[in-house]
């Protein structure tokens, strides 16, 4: 930055001549010996010297002036004539070279001031930059302080927060468990109650089987010895086809009631079932109707298994005996033969897992007990299984029959608690029954089971049918002769079940007069109990729309 023009103060000095000023009045216009030129250029520069040329001219003037003046009072003045002499005859004439010094003084003394002012500009910028930082500083730290108050105030609100929601949470344990000791004091009281009150009704229970089983082992015995009556009196088994539900009925109360007693005994003689390892067959055998899943190959395997463990059974030569002939449905004198006891109770505890099996299993999908069917019936056809042309498939048979009396004729109405429990209504403990969903769910499974052993065809196998398909035949008969007003929702689901697992078995055999059975139970028949309400015969209206629908009944 270039520095300002300036004269120096002692450019001129006093003394010097009017004509030593002219004579060195060419170099005023010239450049000052150690003068820097300015940067606004020569023109402004002699401007700028003719001005101080003309000012100097006028001061010369000027001291003539006083100079004429002084010198009238010099003698008179002493400390005048002091003063004249020191400003008119000292030596004042002008030096280009003292001048040049001086200005180079003046330039030093700006350039000092101008440094010094750049300097001072500086610092303040330095001060003022620091200032701002200062306060940039102080402001973060005022935020952060802020933050810092604020976090510590949320933190503390949310341990307040966290404070009142453990006390609420305590308080509410609290409450929890006084309610929970409470309630454990009610339900000890309840219990003990219900306690005393089961032990009184065990009591009473007991008492009453006591009764019931003296008078019910009075009736079987009159029962069995007029059957042993009948028995000896007939000329021979019973017609082929022709079947009676009383009958039946008796010969299945006489089973069950043989079978009960074997069992009793066998429980009685722990020696026994240790020897012949009955509860290690059974356990052997619960298993394998869960095994069965419809492939053919699977099948054969659960039979064979079945064949193997009971003629082992059967020809086991140690141990105690029974009759034949006493677990059979229909008797024959010739069938008295003797029969290991472990042989007949582990028929029964198969009969027994069947009965659980299609119970659990066949409820919601009655096809699935076809398998079963096979299995079993197929077992008990071998010949090395049979006793005089009778099979031991009547002690399963039994067992189906018992739990569900539908199977032997029995009909409505379910008034009264005798009229349940003689159609297989379970009672509760407490009195109460088993749901209808319950009851009529159980009475399906076990028609499932019963269609699927009833309803074979052995038209194809050098083996006899040791239950032979019109057994299923009479079954879906004595439904659908029954009276229209003592049948009920349950008796409609069982023929749908008999009609879903064995219409196809039944027309493969009977043919156009299986179909006209069938046609009759899909319709009027359905529409009848329809009229009534019951959901069962609008399953079996349904099932009838879905079979006219099927291949192999429209080509049948």
């Amino acid at each position: 930055m270039p520095l300002p023009d300036s004269d120096s103060e002692g450019e001129w000095e006093e003394g010097n001549s009017g004509a030593d000023l002219f004579a060195h009045s060419s170099d005023i216009y010239s450049s000052s010996p150690g003068r820097t030129t300015s940067p606004r250029g020569s023109q402004s520069t002699c401007a700028a010297r003719a001005q101080n040329l003309a000012e100097k001219i006028n001061a010369l003037d000027l001291k003539a002036t006083e100079y004429s003046l002084a010198s009238k009072l010099i003698s008179t003045d002493n400390r005048a004539n002091q003063e004249f002499t020191l400003v008119y005859l000292q030596d004042t004439r002008f030096d280009a070279h003292e001048a040049a010094i001086l200005e180079e003084r003046f330039q030093a003394k700006v350039r000092r001031v101008y440094e010094a002012k750049r300097q001072d500009d500086l610092n303040k910028a330095r001060i003022e930059q620091e200032h701002r930082e200062k306060l940039a500083r102080q402001a973060e730290e005022a935020a952060r302080r802020a933050q810092e108050i604020a976090r510590q105030h949320e933190m503390e609100r949310q341990k307040r927060e966290l404070e009142k929601r453990e006390q609420e949470q305590r308080a509410a344990e609290a409450a929890r468990l006084k309610a929970e000791r409470e309630r454990a004091e009610e339900e000890k009281k309840r219990q003990a109650e219900e306690e005393k009150e089961a032990a009184l009704k065990r009591q009473k229970d007991a008492e009453e089987a006591r009764v019931k089983a003296e008078r019910d082992a009075s009736e079987r015995a009159i029962r069995e010895a007029a059957a042993a009556r009948e028995a000896a009196s007939r000329p021979g088994p019973e017609v082929y086809g022709r079947k009676s539900t009383t009958n039946e009925g008796g010969a299945m109360q006489r089973v069950i009631a043989a079978l009960h007693e074997l069992r009793h005994t066998v429980r009685q003689q722990e020696a026994f079932t240790k020897a012949k390892k009955l509860t290690t067959i059974r356990r052997g055998l619960r298993p394998k109707f869960g095994q069965l899943n419809g492939e053919r190959a699977q099948t054969i395997e659960v039979r064979d298994f079945l064949k193997n463990t009971f003629v082992d059974l059967r020809q086991d030569p140690d141990g105690p005996t029974v009759p034949a002939n006493t677990f059979f449905l229909t008797q024959d004198p010739s069938c008295n033969v003797p029969v290991p006891v472990a042989f007949i109770w582990t028929v029964n505890e198969l009969a027994k897992l069947l009965v659980m099996q299609v119970i659990s299993e066949c409820a919601m999908k009655p096809g699935t007990a076809d398998p079963i069917g096979v299995a079993v019936i197929s077992t008990f056809a071998d010949e090395r299984l049979l006793v005089n042309g009778h099979s031991f498939i009547d002690i399963v048979i039994a067992r189906l029959l018992k739990k569900n009396p539908i199977l032997t004729g029995e009909l409505g109405p379910e008034a009264t608690e005798g009229d349940r429990k003689r159609l297989g209504w379970i009672q509760e403990e407490d009195g109460t029954w088993e749901s209808e969903e319950n009851h009529v769910n159980r009475m399906v499974g076990l028609a499932a089971g019963f269609t699927a052993i009833a309803g074979r065809n052995f038209g194809n196998s050098k083996m006899v049918n040791p239950y032979p398909i019109f057994n299923l035949w009479y079954a879906v008969a004595i439904v659908l002769n029954a009276p229209a007003e003592k049948l009920t929702n349950t008796h409609y689901f069982v023929m749908k079940t008999f009609l879903e697992v064995g219409a196809r078995k039944l027309v493969d055999v009977y043919g156009h007069q299986a179909k006209k059975l069938v046609e009759l139970a899909v319709g009027d028949w359905a529409l009848r109990g329809e009229a009534q309400g019951f959901a069962g015969a609008v399953s079996v209206k349904a099932f009838g729309k879905f079979l006219r629908n099927e291949e192999w009944w429209k080509k049948s």
